[in-house]
């Protein structure tokens, strides 16, 4: 049976378009500058470029935009306003608003995610110049990727069922006005598991959670031929860095697409498990 990365991977590769990746486990906050190696398909933070001495400029965009996944269609949601009763609720009393998620199958994502805004390199095709410097500085390991851009989240909600039996009861807060209907906004935020049967994962997010990200990477074509025609990493520790050839930079100043791949796939990363 896959496990709950696994599941939780597959299900979101792609709802946001080619490039980003989800983060896992889920509590963990990505900025971005980070420096990353890729273990099994998770990025492990290693440390950062400005750490190695590389300051980019970031942009933040003043948007904050939901995203709702339930897994091709096969969770029903049923809501419950305070002051109102329902066969499916069982730990909520009348008074409290709520919400029941019910799964039709096993191994199946629900995610909600309130707030998101994007934090990102204004020009990350810039990097090129300086992952080549520290590459040639033996400063950048092949396997490397850095983080360029990141979506942050107000609120988080995710829930992955075991079995088609699975269900959750959600408490939701205050912030319900009295009689009034939730929406499936309010399914992340000030929300308690109050009752769940059959779910495998529930994660109930802090505000600044980064469930997405992008990276670029050094293109490993770039790294063949380079390390064919001037065997950067063959220099013995302790030495004087070798001057970069001079077309080495120009190629990353002139085409950088040919040296870094922005937001790559993961197997066009080198594992560095």
């Amino acid at each position: 049976m896959d496990d709950a990365f696994t599941v939780y991977s597959v299900a979101m590769k792609g709802i946001l378009g080619p490039g980003w990746w989800s983060s896992w486990p889920l509590a963990t906050r990505h900025s971005v500058g980070d420096v990353c190696t890729l273990v099994r398909g998770q990025l492990l933070r290693a440390g950062s470029l400005g750490s190695l001495g590389v300051r980019r400029p970031t942009r933040t965009s003043p948007y904050r935009d939901r995203l709702t996944y339930d897994s091709n269609g096969s969770i029903s949601v049923t809501y419950k306003a305070s002051g109102t009763t329902g066969p499916l609720f069982q730990a909520l009393s009348a008074a409290e608003a709520g919400a029941h998620v019910a799964f039709a199958r096993g191994r199946s994502v629900f995610a909600v995610f309130t707030g998101l805004r994007e934090t990102a390199l204004t020009e990350p095709h810039l990097l090129a110049r300086s992952l080549v410097e520290l590459y040639f500085r033996q400063q950048w390991e092949p396997g490397w990727v850095a983080v360029t851009h990141v979506l942050s989240a107000e609120a988080s909600t995710v829930l992955i069922s075991d079995s088609a039996s699975a269900e959750a009861e959600l408490r939701l807060g205050a912030n319900i006005g009295a009689a009034a209907m939730p929406q499936i906004a309010d399914l992340a935020g000030d929300v308690q598991l109050a009752r769940s049967s059959n779910i495998g994962l529930e994660w109930l997010g802090a505000p600044g959670a980064t469930p997405f990200c992008r990276v670029a990477v050094l293109r490993k074509s770039w790294l063949g031929k380079i390390d064919a025609d001037f065997a950067p990493r063959q220099k013995a520790k302790g030495l004087a860095p070798a001057d970069i050839p001079s077309i080495v930079l120009k190629e990353a100043e002139q085409r950088p697409e040919d040296v870094i791949m922005q937001d790559p796939a993961v197997d066009a990363v080198p594992d560095g498990s």
